[in-house]
């Protein structure tokens, strides 16, 4: 009996194909970010940018909060960036195995939530599906989401495909965020993080006017 358990083992390690890979950023958001739609990739996780400076009007559930490490809800009036990383391995072919990338990013601004429940059928939690939630509240206008696509989110627990190793794995820290993913093809590994919006600083010669301009009106009332 433990010999066919440690044989099993082995083989599910073989379709496992790890790669020193990393996190391209910068493009341009592909119209399309379904299964199977470009760019696809076994060694790269792509990202991209969303709205940017959005002001949410109700309270938005996340899956992991930076401030508590739980799940939770950003809280209406709160302004954010969002982002989402799309990791993606190569064609229709399961028989391929699972692929894993890594990678670290480190945004302009502090992390504030991170959502990434799908359609996640034997994970845990099944019912959240937040990414499918929040879409319509921060993902790109003419952009096609894989809503409710089986497989759509990260896998976490240990449970899941724990006995090869290939549960997914992200650490938040500030504006810091570390990544291990595992994508088997046909599906798909998904994550929205949520940032902090930036808050504009007055440019340094337009704060020498405003001084100037208080200076000169405070002369203006004591000559008077």
């Amino acid at each position: 009996m433990l010999k066919s358990i440690l044989i099993s083992l082995i083989t599910l390690s073989s379709l496992v194909n790890f790669a020193n890979a990393g996190i391209i950023s910068g493009s341009e958001i592909p119209s399309s970010l379904e299964v199977n739609s470009n760019p696809e990739s076994d060694t790269d996780i792509f990202l991209y940018a969303e709205r940017q400076n959005v002001m949410l009007g109700a309270d938005l559930d996340v899956d992991f909060l930076a401030a508590t490490g739980l799940s939770g809800s950003l809280l209406a009036g709160t302004t954010v960036n969002s982002f989402i990383f799309n990791y993606d391995a190569v064609g229709t072919d399961y028989s391929r195995g699972s692929f894993n990338a890594t990678g670290t990013h480190f945004f302009d601004t502090k992390i504030l939530a991170v959502i990434w429940t799908g359609s996640r059928p034997g994970a845990q939690p099944q019912t959240a599906k937040n990414l499918g939630k929040s879409d319509s509240v921060l993902g790109v206008a003419g952009v096609t989401y894989p809503t409710d696509f089986l497989g759509r989110g990260l896998e976490l627990e240990a449970a899941f495909y724990g006995a090869n190793g290939t549960n997914d794995v992200f650490t938040v820290s500030g504006n810091q965020i570390d990544l291990s993913l595992f994508a088997r093809a046909p599906y798909s590994d998904q994550l929205r993080v949520i940032t902090a919006a930036k808050v504009e600083v007055p440019e340094p010669a337009a704060i020498v006017l405003f001084g100037t301009a208080l200076c000169l009106f405070g002369f203006r009332r004591f000559s008077k």
